[in-house]
């Protein structure tokens, strides 16, 4: 249970309250960071800035983009965009490093900045501690400020979704003709590209939750609300359903008897018939603590090498790359599939399933069964210090000791929020009669420390 360094960072970017955490003050100054961050003085760099559709996000936008020009950098405005066709944008555009604003399935409340480097790949923590360094500190001291035409200029990618698609569907050629698919966008940054891309391949798409100047992202809807996909799939009378967050990163399915496919299911899936086809590189995948011990078992019965990452989709693609797979995702949704992008996308690994359901010409209501699904359950606990919490050498020694007694079969993983004072309780065993018991006497403790 380590304790992060980093004070406005969280798993992914910056997050908190638009207007009240993320001020205009805040952002313009945040911008004038990224800028000396990312190009490094270099006269006229160019940063790729894209949102998805909260209110806030154009204040956010404007305050970003002032700051950055304002230190000589350009900045390229793609619009309303997915985090993934941002980066992938970034990367074919050969941009010295991009920005996505949003929250990603936090409340329409909230907002985030979201920082790539070159080749559309997301920060380390260490250099988001060394950017963070930037940002907390006086950027004015031994600064000139830039003037006449060392100031930067912005540009409008009118064209931005039409690359994003353009790149993403080449090289498909399966036919959905016949295929019956609800779609809940969560009023987010793919209301319009799903619903297009999934048209195109032949799908009877119906759509749900696809107003972008609503402003009501993620509000009863999207990839975390599974409960709304069901009831979609059961009333259109669908064969197979999709769920994504307001940023795209993320998809969860739904088959016709309401049963949610997550991240792990996609993971066991694919990687399975990524093996069976021979392109399964070096015979691994890569998931994070929280996966669900019945993804492990099916990896084991096929001989599939499984590595761990603490949560973080960023996390996720540093161990492929250190492990040389193409294939990891977190149970949340994030599927990464390195030969085609270097993080989750949503409707990218919505194309992929599709390919392989469409080419093993398997039944969309068997795929649930691939793998085990122990009980799992999540638990949050508001706390008033949840560093003190954190650093408990007592609460460490219940979890090993709640462990042991679950004699591998299952999980216990406790983790601090990045944004918000509480604490995660994970708990996953054979039956949810022990995950209940675990689960609420390791809740109960968290409470009594002070």
């Amino acid at each position: 249970m380590e304790i992060d360094p980093r004070k406005l960072f969280g798993t992914d970017g910056i997050r908190g309250v638009a207007n009240t955490d993320l001020t205009p003050e805040f952002v313009l100054k945040t911008g004038k960071a990224i800028s000396r961050f990312i190009c490094r003085d270099k006269k006229h760099g160019k940063i790729l800035i894209g949102k998805d559709t909260r209110p806030s996000c154009d204040f956010i936008e404007a305050s970003l983009s002032a700051g950055i020009m304002s230190e000589g950098c350009d900045v390229l405005s793609a619009g309303i965009l997915s985090t993934p066709g941002i980066a992938i944008i970034s990367k074919l555009l050969d941009t010295d490093g991009a920005i996505v604003i949003s929250a990603s399935h936090n409340p329409l409340e909230d907002n985030g900045i979201k920082i790539f480097k070159k080749g559309g790949i997301k920060l380390t923590d260490s250099e988001e501690k060394d950017l963070e360094d930037i940002i907390l500190s006086d950027s004015r001291i031994n600064r000139e400020e830039k003037t006449g035409l060392e100031i930067g200029r912005q540009k409008i990618i009118s064209d931005s979704l039409d690359i994003y698609i353009d790149y993403i569907t080449k090289g498909f050629k399966f036919d959905l003709n016949g295929l019956k698919i609800a779609v809940d966008c969560a009023n987010g940054a793919t209301s319009v590209a799903v619903p297009k891309v999934l048209s195109m391949f032949g799908a009877e798409v119906i759509s749900f939750n696809t107003d972008i100047k609503s402003g009501l992202i993620n509000k009863d809807c999207g990839s975390t609300h599974p409960e709304v996909l069901q009831r979609l799939v059961r009333e259109s009378k669908a064969d197979i359903g999709f769920s994504y967050d307001g940023d795209g990163d993320r998809v969860i399915g739904c088959d016709r008897f309401s049963r949610i496919l997550d991240g792990d299911v996609f993971l066991a899936f694919s990687a399975i018939l990524m093996k069976e086809n021979n392109i399964l590189k070096n015979n691994g995948v890569v998931t994070t603590i929280m996966a669900n011990y019945g993804l492990e078992k099916a990896m084991q019965e096929k001989n599939i090498i499984v590595y761990k990452t603490k949560v973080g989709d960023r996390y996720v693609l540093e161990k492929m790359i250190e492990k040389d797979v193409i294939i990891g995702a977190e149970q949340s949704g994030h599927i990464i599939f390195n030969n085609f992008s270097s993080i989750g996308d949503g409707l990218l690994s919505t194309l992929i399933f599709l390919n392989f359901l469409s080419e093993s010409k398997q039944d969309p209501d068997l795929v649930y069964d691939i793998i085990e699904h122990y009980p799992q359950v999540l638990k949050n606990i508001r706390v008033k210090d949840k560093n003190l919490i954190m650093k408990s050498p007592e609460l460490i020694k219940k979890i090993a000791d709640a462990e042991s007694y679950l004699q591998g079969e299952g999980k216990i993983v406790v983790r601090s929020s990045g944004t918000e004072s509480l604490v995660r309780v994970m708990v996953e065993a054979k039956t949810m009669d022990m995950v209940k018991k675990i689960q609420e006497d390791i809740c109960n403790f968290i409470l009594t420390i002070k």
